[in-house]
């Protein structure tokens, strides 16, 4: 074959490409970077740090995806170039003109990148990253400090996209599916901060800013609401700030500055209470902030400005605490997000920009992640969620993203 027809050859398949690329999309698609239509110019996504390894795709290592990056790995369909591992971009075991399709996709903005990491990289605290998505915007799939996450039985991921005033849910591996809310007052209007969902599939939303809590359908149907601004029982001070749910769909929320847990059904019946403001057991520092509560109903809170997590029975009795102020192996600055896995290990994650992973006891297990907008980097404190397959979700609130990892066995 001479090296002209081999160009031209070249040149026909980028051609198909680029027109499968296009041709997939429907001109309103819930990218989470450009809607593309005939005649606009579609944003490229924002160039990430790979910072545990190689991204699928990338093949130039400049952790973003380009038009370079398909025509590389065209090359190697054709034989001009050597095979690189990072070329199988659909991960189907080759190299083939479906990867460079791939790679297009994620330039005109129709898939989400980074796709992952071809190699795996590095394994950092027995995790490995997979994916995410987001970027700062109010379109669909971008965010403005996205403050809950959570995950239902069959995968879905639901954030509360705190600064747009309004939820979104994607599918596991990002793809937007519908949102809901506006700011305001009404019903289905919120100022979200965490959210829980049943396993109904019901979605409760802790709506901060107007000191109730809101119930939905899984589409976003509005179902009931209650709370109001005060002290009394089912009352709320600059608050609910994130809710859980229990294996019998009881609703426990984190009242901030009233220092204190309530409890209610979940049709929002006032169950029980406890907390005070102090540093005691069973007391909390202006704003206990995360809730979680494991499959034999013990409920985990980071006692944010105590920097621990204290541990108590469904009905409010004090049974342990770890943490201190610091940045070593179980310590914590300010506390935010803390979600439980099935086996009952609770993931926590601070402003030491990372997760830790501990037993329901408080012995610390494993760590990930550092400050930077990086793969596997966070910035805030946010919330974390755990799906049935051990899968971390993070809301990433300062850079204005979902990230996503796995475990990996030693």
């Amino acid at each position: 074959m001479s090296l002209l027809r081999t160009y031209r050859e070249l040149t026909v398949l980028l051609a198909i490409a680029l027109t499968l690329s296009l041709l997939g999309c429907s001109g309103s698609g819930g990218s989470k970077n450009a809607t593309l239509t005939v005649g606009s110019s579609a944003r490229s996504p924002q160039a990430v740090s790979p910072a545990q390894g190689r991204l699928l795709g990338d093949l130039d290592d400049d952790g973003q995806p380009s038009i370079g990056d398909a025509i590389r790995i065209l090359r190697i369909v054709v034989g001009l170039d050597p095979d690189d591992p990072c070329a199988d971009a659909n991960e189907n075991g080759s190299t083939d003109v479906g990867d460079a399709i791939k790679l297009l996709r994620c330039v005109v903005g129709l898939d989400n990148w980074p796709i992952g990491e071809c190699d795996g990289g590095p394994i950092e605290g027995g995790y490995q990253f997979v994916t995410m998505w987001g970027s700062e915007g109010s379109g669909d799939g971008q965010f403005s400090y996205p403050e809950g996450v959570a995950v239902d039985a069959a995968g879905n991921v639901y954030v509360a996209d705190t600064g747009n005033c309004r939820i979104q849910k994607f599918t596991g591996s990002g793809t937007f599916i519908t949102k809901w809310g506006s700011a305001g007052s009404g019903d289905g209007q919120l100022y979200p901060w965490g959210i829980a969902v049943d396993a109904a599939g019901g979605v409760c939303v802790a709506d901060g800013g107007n000191h109730r809590i809101q119930k939905f359908t899984s589409t976003g149907d509005f179902i009931t609401k209650w709370g109001s601004e005060g002290s009394g029982d089912g009352q709320f001070d600059d608050s609910p700030t994130h809710v859980a749910l229990d294996a019998a769909g009881n609703v426990y929320a984190t009242d901030r500055r009233n220092n204190r847990v309530q409890k209610f059904t979940g049709t929002g019946t006032f169950v029980t209470k406890w907390g005070s403001y102090g540093f005691g057991d069973g007391q909390f520092q202006w704003g206990p902030h995360g809730v979680a509560v494991d499959a034999t109903g013990n409920v985990y809170v980071t006692d944010t400005h105590n920097d621990r997590i204290q541990k108590f029975t469904s009905t409010g009795t004090f049974i342990a605490k770890w943490g201190s102020d610091g940045s070593g192996d179980g310590q914590f600055q300010a506390p935010g997000g803390v979600a439980v896995d099935a086996d009952g290990n609770v993931y926590v994650l601070d402003w030491n920009h990372r997760i830790q992973k501990s037993t329901g006891t408080g012995t610390f297990i494993t760590k990930w992640g550092s400050e930077g907008s990086g793969l596997g980097q966070f910035r805030g404190s946010g919330g974390v969620a755990v799906d049935v397959d051990g899968h971390v979700y993070v809301a990433d609130s300062y850079n204005h993203r979902i990230q996503k990892f796995r475990p990996v066995a030693p």
